[in-house]
């Protein structure tokens, strides 16, 4: 009878060691993680430590960015100067915005809704849905439209690992049918 009561007393001890285990760890994680979403949205961001070491500084709030754009031949590129930001999502913001406003023909209409980076540096640009709804080119001109955007986001913000494109918010097969997007621009090109 003594050994089946110390017994009891013993595994009600494992459990209740167990489980004041498994709340401190719950509790620990949980103090650890700020943000419950994966995106961190422009303007909730947090500032990195580091300044990004692709961009020139031209003055203390001015900094020069190369702008890639589609062109018949592949890419051309441009210099641009953008406000300096200390973010790089609000440096991915202007850089984007400016890349938009370089577009012809039947896409320079497109609007950007938001630029948003996870915790994988993977950068998602979403736009407004005339770029699927206007664009009306080959698998070439596809091709060149999507090179263009990732390099222009990858070449001017350090650490970036990837780009995915949203549109209206989405995640979207593809744009033009020619070229799949839903896993990031790295993959395709």
């Amino acid at each position: 009878m003594k050994n089946k009561r110390n017994l009891l007393i013993a595994l009600l001890l494992i459990f209740v060691a167990a489980l004041s285990g498994w709340l401190f760890t719950r509790y620990y994680h949980s103090s650890l993680v700020k943000n419950d979403s994966p995106l961190i949205e422009l303007r909730d961001g947090i500032p990195y430590d580091y300044q990004d070491q692709t961009t020139k500084t031209i003055g203390e709030d001015m900094i020069a960015v190369k702008i890639f754009y589609p062109s018949t031949d592949g890419e051309t590129s441009e210099e641009k100067t953008v406000p300096n930001k200390l973010l790089p999502v609000a440096i991915a913001d202007m850089i984007v915005e400016e890349y938009l406003k370089g577009l012809k023909d039947s896409v320079k209409d497109v609007k950007l809704l938001g630029v948003y980076k996870d915790r994988n540096n993977v950068f998602y640009i979403d736009l407004s849905d005339e770029i699927r709804r206007n664009f009306s080119g080959d698998a070439k001109q596809e091709y060149f439209l999507l090179k263009s955007l990732f390099d222009t986001v990858v070449t001017n913000i350090a650490q970036t690992e990837d780009v995915r494109l949203l549109i209206e918010g989405k995640e979207v097969e593809s744009i033009g049918g020619h070229f799949l997007i839903l896993y990031g621009l790295k993959g395709v090109l």
